[in-house]
């Protein structure tokens, strides 16, 4: 090495060196030695709270701990109370799950398949009937990771080394699911010498989870974590039999299908089996249908009136057509009504926040229950019209009158809820509770989420025809949901029936709205970390025409005709 290429070599290395700037938490500014951990940033700034946080957002990117920071850069820590931070817990904790089954039990495959009870619902195949000796010998081993505080390795790796770890580890799941992606390298991440891929960071090691529990449910058991509320505590759990019954036969409709995730959906599209995905999907819910309605025929005499609720986004109106032909089918003469008509207009609440919809208050429940009984009377009452892009009733409604064989289909959020219907008498009324419950997971440890599937839906709907940004759609999504989980998820085991109106297909169809509006959503919004991660997950779908989508269907309600 001549004089000029030392020189250059030491400014290079007292360049590296040189401390560089970084702000946290949006506030406080910290000089560092470039190639630090945000750990090691984080123990720095917060020598007693740092085992808190779970990620971290560096310069708008969530990245997990253990990322280098070799820049002047923002970093914003993510703890257990905030939804990145929460779900990186979760993902560790999966991770942590799949590596113990497969250490002691290496023919054995994790399911993880769907969130309820506040937990995740999971099945091992490979071991048999599944026993509380299984859960023990599981929990045991988890607890001896959690002791070791053995690091999470992230590894960037290319196809072929992805394709072989996967085929080393029998995930066919995760080669089929890649087959499509349009990149040649893949972030995994490393126990010891067991791999695994998940949509997001990880916590730094495995002495982070401390806090979940299981629950046999044969053919599998629940997965408890603590609320991101309450990380020192398990919720209660609670067995909810209709929903998990409705879970079950989503497995059921994917098994007969056979799709199981994305990368079994993708597979069919590029094999030419698009158009039969969607009759099938379709002809599962027209039978399903037709099923509700014999059994409200069956009731005939006493009834007259059909209660459909359900979450935002999960197609009571399509359902509430459909129903209405089916019955007509069964010689019954339907009248429907949309609850959504009965809101009073926002002018005339004095105060009202951003749950405003989810609250059953903010209805005429005494004009509506006045019009209901006029109608079991056979009394012709005029029903409000309610103007969703001006937050108002409208000054005329439509008129309506129950003839001989009338029922009365009631559909809206709160339709559930006791307050609507405490003077009808039980054998005068049947109870639907309408959701969209995913039977498709993206593999077979990430499951795909039918919150963020209702999100999807939302987005595009309130778009197109409620006036609404996709910005204003991320910001009122958590009030929503909230008020969800307070005024209508407590009514549902009350209904006499589930409905679930999730489509195996949907999410091929709903990419190609959905993406334009996710993109447009850019870095400095404070919304765009939503949107990325919702865009990421599209991204996985390979599209299907929307043509192929008949007039009917529940997913017309957000794509439009």
């Amino acid at each position: 090495m001549n004089q000029l290429e030392k020189i250059i070599s030491l400014a290079v290395i007292e360049m590296k060196a040189s401390p560089c700037s970084i702000t946290i938490n949006n506030q406080q500014n910290l000089n560092i030695t470039p190639g630090m951990t945000i750990l090691e940033i984080a123990h720095k700034s917060f020598p007693d709270t740092y085992q808190n946080f779970m990620a971290a957002r560096l310069n708008g990117e969530i990245v997990d701990l253990n990322t280098k920071v070799t820049k002047p850069s923002d970093i914003c820590f993510l703890d257990f109370s905030q939804p990145e931070g929460h779900r990186t817990y979760l993902r560790s904790l999966l991770f942590m799950l799949s590596y113990s089954i497969n250490t002691l039990y290496p023919e054995a495959h994790l399911h993880v398949l769907h969130s309820m009870s506040d937990g995740l619902f999971c099945e091992i195949t490979g071991i048999g009937n599944l026993t509380t000796e299984h859960l023990d010998n599981i929990n045991q081993k988890m607890q001896e990771l959690a002791r070791l505080n053995l690091s999470f390795e992230r590894e960037i790796v290319d196809w072929d080394k992805a394709k072989n770890i996967f085929h080393r580890q029998n995930r066919e799941d995760l080669n089929r699911l890649f087959r499509y992606w349009r990149t040649t390298a893949i972030t995994l991440y490393r126990l010891n010498k067991y791999y695994d891929y998940y949509y997001g960071p990880l916590c730094p090691s495995t002495g982070y989870i401390k806090n979940y529990g299981f629950v046999l449910v044969p053919p599998g058991f629940f997965l408890q974590y603590p609320r991101a509320t309450d990380p020192e505590r398990l919720p209660t759990y609670v067995f909810r039999p209709k929903l998990f019954t409705t879970f079950q036969e989503a497995g059921q409709w994917a098994k007969i299908m056979e799709i199981k995730n994305v990368g079994d959906l993708n597979e069919s599209i590029v094999h030419g089996q698009g158009r039969e995905i969607v009759s099938m999907t379709e002809a599962f819910h027209e039978k399903k249908i037709a099923q509700i309605a014999d059994l409200i025929t069956q009731k005939r005499g006493s009834l007259k009136t059909v209660f459909i609720a359900g979450p935002s986004s999960s197609g009571k109106t399509t359902f509430a057509r459909r129903l209405y032909i089916q019955l007509r089918v069964n010689g019954w003469k339907p009248e429907t009504i949309s609850l959504d008509d009965y809101f009073i207009s926002k002018k005339d609440i004095k105060t009202w926040d951003n749950q405003y919809y989810e609250r059953p208050e903010a209805l005429d429940l005494e004009l509506f229950e006045q019009q209901i009984e006029e109608l079991i009377d056979g009394k012709e009452v005029e029903i409000p019209r309610y103007n969703f892009i001006t937050g108002s009733r409208e000054p005329q409604g439509a008129k309506m009158q129950l003839g001989h064989d009338g029922i009365i289909i009631i559909e809206g959020l709160h339709a559930l809820n006791p307050l609507l219907s405490k003077n009808i008498p039980e054998e005068r009324k049947f109870k639907i509770y309408a959701s969209a419950i995913t039977q498709l997971n993206i593999d077979n440890h990430n499951r795909m989420s039918t919150t963020d599937c209702r999100l999807i839906r939302r987005l595009v709907r309130d778009s197109q025809f409620r006036g609404s940004t996709t910005e204003e759609v991320f910001k009122t999504w958590l009030h929503v949901h909230a008020g969800e989980e307070k005024y209508i998820f407590p009514y549902q085991e009350d209904a006499d029936i589930f409905f679930n109106s999730s489509l195996i297909y949907e999410l091929s169809i709903l990419r190609q709205y959905a993406e334009p509006l996710l993109r447009a959503i850019t870095p400095e919004n404070e919304t765009y970390l939503e949107a990325y991660r919702l865009y990421a997950f599209l991204n996985n779908f390979i599209p299907l025409q929307s043509s192929f989508v008949p007039s009917n269907s529940i997913l017309r309600e957000f794509i439009g005709t």
